[in-house]
């Protein structure tokens, strides 16, 4: 249960027991944990129950996932073109551009488990949003528009009136915008749905740059201390991108997550500060908001990086109160 309030409701009413665990956390600073490591074995055992009024969550962490791999090309958000022949079709009107739609012209049950008798109409249910949604990409494609996908995180009736879709089929739709974008410029079309009810939305990737560079996961600790002191010299003289890579190169070495998790917040610093000197807003924003999640809290022993004045000065500059901040060896103790 994830929750940013340590007292909400169903941590008061169910407590604490051996086959729960209670999270405090943003979603957006949970999901950028849960989904870049593997909590079990089996990935099949990791499902994400969505709360059904919570906003796209897992576009959102593809965007931030594109938004960080590639710092030097442009990705944003589209309204996603096309017809689609269902009742209800809305756009969210947000920064996000989501496009809702649904079967259904009726309001439907929060906990309805959508059978293949529709309870609404009491007849069989005709339709599936899955369908409808690649039938969108094949007639988008049939177009002219090279739109690859969809990547679907299909919500479906698990047990008591309980949905959920599998963490892995997320990963695997930031495999396919990963492939999609490896290729040059892309459009990838994602959508969180279940039978009757979806949100779409449409990331471009835009063309490769000569900056794009190959990342090595192996790191000496020669090699750690030469990409720490590079990083330094990038970051302070603001060449954000450069800086970025030298710092992934190093997340990419590390096992311990919260270690992991730390140099990500840097990773991401360096990304949105990028997005901030080309006037980027929405990349500013969103990579902003996730490196200050990662980055919060005391410093922590195994960073080498001063992490506590680097964060508040980092907000200061996202909120345009203040310079960049600058990258220092933290003071032995």
């Amino acid at each position: 249960m994830v929750d940013r309030n340590p007292e909400c409701r169903a941590r008061r009413e169910l407590g604490e027991s051996p086959d729960r665990a209670f999270v405090v956390s943003e979603w957006t600073a949970f999901f950028d944990r849960f989904l870049t490591v593997r909590p079990s074995d089996s990935p099949t055992d990791d499902q994400i129950v969505p709360s059904p009024h919570m906003p796209h969550l897992m576009f959102e962490w593809v965007l931030r996932r594109a938004l960080e791999r590639w710092p030097t090309r442009s990705v944003s958000v589209e309204p996603v073109p096309g017809d689609v022949p269902t009742p209800y079709d809305r756009a969210g009107g947000g920064p996000d551009a989501t496009r809702y739609v649904s079967w259904a012209d009726w309001v439907c049950p929060t906990h309805c488990i959508e059978p293949a008798l529709c309870p609404a109409i009491g007849a069989q249910r005709t339709w599936e949003m899955g369908d409808t949604v690649r039938e969108l990409a094949a007639r988008l494609r049939a177009g002219g528009r090279q739109v690859r996908g969809p990547a679907l995180f299909v919500c479906k009736h698990q047990v008591f009136g309980v949905g959920m879709f599998s963490a892995e089929s997320v990963r695997e739709g930031d495999r396919l915008v990963e492939e999609a974008g490896a290729s040059g410029e892309a459009d990838v079309l994602v959508g969180t749905i279940s039978s009757c009810h979806g949100a779409l939305n449409l990331l471009r990737v835009g063309p490769r740059t000569t900056h794009d560079a190959r990342r090595t996961t192996h790191v000496t600790p020669e090699d750690r201390q030469r990409y720490l002191v590079h990083a330094q010299d990038l970051f302070n003289r603001r060449e954000f991108w450069l800086a970025h890579e030298a710092l992934e190169t190093v997340w990419r070495s590390i096992i311990k997550k919260e270690e992991a998790q730390v140099w990500q917040g840097f990773i991401q610093a360096a990304a949105a500060l990028l997005h901030r000197a080309r006037g980027n807003r929405h990349g500013t924003v969103v990579v902003g908001a996730a490196a200050l999640e990662k980055l919060a809290g005391p410093q922590r022993p195994e960073i080498e990086f001063e992490t506590v004045e680097f964060r508040a000065q980092l907000a200061r500059a996202l909120a345009g109160e203040g310079d960049p901040p600058r990258l220092e060896f933290r003071a032995h103790d």
